[in-house]
């Protein structure tokens, strides 16, 4: 008994329509901001997504490291500020600092540079079923992303309540591998 409205936003849009009440809940990645409530819906495996060709691309996996002196693809910082303090910090503990050879805002868009040869990027493993051609996927050591649900702190919609239960249940169940 529970209407859904899917709407495929830029994060920031998301976290403003949660916190003005627009929207009741999400489903996002982390990290997130805290003055919202999350849940963690999946975990899965993060990539090294490389043009095909690549010297690394044959790898079984890869560390984060391994990518120092690649150009890369990223979305822009201000498309989502706390998830590029987290990628800095990140590129930081594998000893380097990023050099960005260009940005896109999807992660196709960012699919698509790779696949010509810009640059490099991570994203989630699900995301290879958005481009199957072009690029590589390569696992990297350690790395994991997860989705979550996410809601206004005290947010009464009885609906929620329903919604995180049916999401508790079916979460576990989920095949990030077949996601996309």
């Amino acid at each position: 008994d529970i209407a859904f409205e899917a709407q495929d936003l830029p994060i920031a849009q998301l976290v403003a329509g949660l916190r003005d009440g627009v929207l009741d809940a999400g489903f996002t990645r982390p990290p997130g901001v805290d003055d919202l409530v999350t849940e963690r819906v999946l975990r899965e495996p993060v990539a090294a997504v490389l043009p095909d060709g690549h010297a690394l691309a044959g790898r079984d996996h890869l560390r984060l490291a391994d990518l120092a002196g690649e150009p890369w693809v990223l979305t822009p910082r201000e498309s989502w500020p706390p998830w590029h303090r987290k990628y800095d910090e990140d590129f930081a503990r594998a000893g380097f600092t990023a050099r960005i050879a260009q940005r896109g805002s999807t992660p196709q868009s960012l699919l698509a540079l790779v696949a010509a040869g810009v640059g490099v990027t991570r994203l989630p493993l699900s995301s290879r079923s958005l481009r199957r051609s072009g690029v590589a996927f390569v696992p990297l050591d350690g790395e994991e992303a997860e989705v979550v649900l996410a809601w206004r702190r005290g947010a009464a919609n009885p609906a929620l309540t329903a919604l995180r239960a049916i999401v508790r249940e079916i979460g576990p169940q989920i095949d990030p591998d077949g996601a996309g």
